[in-house]
């Protein structure tokens, strides 16, 4: 095919840069006259700020004015024109008009100046002009305070106007050089932009044929994984052309390729997808099946550990400890595989709702607090009153506060406490779970939310570490973090935030 070429790219480059050289004299001519125009213009670039001058002008002389009227009244010249000083709406919308039109530095803050004295100032105004038309004395103190917030708004305006006559005189003066600066670049670099691209031209055209077709013929035996790939149209019988059919050709080399894959892909995906699913129903089943002929085994022994204990012998009452050890560990374990079920379903989005933090703790916490009484741990709850209402997880989230209070229940002995603390810090809502209990080795602190995180606490409680795991994951999809510390033997804080509006999933209503 390289053979039947009939327009060479050398030849095209040539006549195509001979074009664009005449058009570049022309643009020399055209950018001369335009940059020309620029400094005629320079006057409209600044109209913001001749907006603004103006604007502070005129509550100037409505000032002007009212000062006028005042001074008739305190030398007790008796006043023509009670309308003087024009109306509040005026001042309201040329205030707008300087605050519409802020572009330099400083003018945001004098214009927050004159907002705060306005109005004490125009309610000191108001009662002094109803004052002179009932013909009342006004007192002279608030003269002086009324003629005090005027100075001051003058100030304010006079720094208004001096900020923007110094920056149109500015910018009158750079836009001027930069005109006169930009028509000589210009012209040089438009020249000198002539004889490069009449130079490259000719050396391009030179050597560019030969690296397109090497290039091409290396491109078509290329093997490489892709997603989608095109077909370009063959529009010209040159070099280019013959990188063209290379390149289709390759594609479609690619394409059966990676459809073969896919094939192959996809059958492996629905192979490990049914054995994922088959798992995840296994768990389910046997959480469930085991969980409430653990809960009513634990319970009897437990039962039975308190009512026969003195009468047994001693190698049977060693015997019924160990039952009830072996209880509590399989059903930390049952525990454990529906916690592993959640983390499965972790994944999905769920909506949430404008929830009562309060009454949800309180629900959440009722088993939990039974449990603390039995075991004889002090479980001490303090919410701040008045909570706003939070936008959470109905369903996941009371699991993070039952979770973190059993962690720490399981692992204070009797006689100690557990302290929950819920209060708000700005826009957020601030969790603390602090107990007395065994703590955890300063080494394991890093991984304990990490999944299936074993050290020796949960080893001995026969547990495989996916509650906390689990925790972390549900306090950022409520756009919040948990941190941790611990003192072994001293108690471990658990300390997490969730904002009150929180982020991410779609929220029910405001009082779902």
């Amino acid at each position: 095919m390289y053979g039947s070429l009939r327009f060479s790219i050398r030849t095209k480059l040539f006549c195509g840069i001979v074009v664009p050289a005449a058009i570049l004299m022309v643009v020399i001519y055209l950018d001369y006259v335009n940059l020309s125009a620029l400094g005629r213009s320079a006057d409209t670039i600044l109209a913001k700020n001749y907006k603004s001058i103006e604007a502070a002008y005129r509550i100037s002389q409505v000032l002007q004015s009212r000062q006028n009227l005042m001074a008739q009244a305190l030398w007790g010249v008796e006043a023509r024109d009670l309308s003087a000083g024009g109306d509040p709406e005026e001042l309201t919308r040329l205030l707008n008009i300087c605050r519409n039109n802020i572009t330099e530095a400083g003018e945001s803050q004098i214009i927050s100046g004159i907002a705060q004295l306005r109005p004490g100032y125009e309610r000191l105004f108001a009662s002094f002009r109803q004052s002179l038309a009932a013909g009342a004395t006004w007192p002279k103190d608030n003269f002086r305070t009324l003629f005090d917030l005027q100075g001051r708004l003058t100030v304010h305006l006079n720094r208004l106007i001096v900020i923007n006559e110094q920056a149109m005189k500015r910018a009158d003066q750079e836009t001027r050089h930069l005109a006169e600066r930009a028509k000589s670049y210009s012209i040089s670099l438009l020249i000198i932009a002539i004889f490069f691209v009449l130079g490259f031209s000719l050396l391009i055209s030179r050597s560019i044929s030969k690296p397109l077709i090497n290039l091409a013929r290396g491109l078509a035996g290329v093997k490489k994984d892709g997603q989608e790939y095109p077909k370009f149209p063959v529009t010209s019988r040159d070099e280019i052309g013959f990188l063209t059919t290379e390149f289709n050709r390759l594609f479609e080399r690619l394409r059966e390729y990676d459809q073969s894959n896919l094939e192959i892909l996809n059958a492996e995906k629905a192979k490990v997808r049914a054995a994922e699913q088959a798992k995840s129903r296994f768990i389910a089943e046997l959480s469930h099946q085991l969980k409430t002929p653990m809960t009513s085994l634990s319970m009897s022994v437990g039962v039975l550990a308190k009512k026969i204990r003195g009468d047994l012998p001693e190698k049977y009452a060693q015997l019924l400890d160990t039952a009830q050890e072996d209880c509590s560990r399989l059903s930390a374990l049952a525990n454990e595989l529906v916690d592993v079920s959640r983390m499965e379903s972790m994944a999905e989005p769920r909506p949430k709702e404008k929830l009562d933090l309060e009454d949800m703790m309180r629900k959440c916490l009722k088993p939990l607090a039974l449990q603390a009484e039995e075991k004889g741990v002090n479980l001490i709850i303090h919410i701040q009153p008045d909570l706003p209402k939070v936008s959470m997880d109905s369903f996941r989230f009371p699991w993070v506060i039952t979770n973190l209070v059993g962690n720490a229940l399981r692992f204070t002995p009797q006689g100690r406490r557990i302290v929950l603390e819920v209060a708000r810090r700005a826009d957020s809502i601030i969790f603390t779970c602090q107990d007395t209990g065994t703590g955890v080795d300063p080494k394991y602190l890093p991984h304990v939310f990490d999944r299936y995180a074993q050290f020796s606490e949960r080893e001995a409680m026969g547990t495989i570490g996916l509650g906390l795991a689990i925790v972390k994951e549900i306090i950022e999809q409520h756009a919040g973090d948990i941190s941790v510390s611990s003192e072994p033997n001293q108690g471990t804080t658990f300390t997490f935030w969730i904002p009150i509006q929180a982020g991410g999933g779609h929220e029910q209503g405001a009082d779902s």
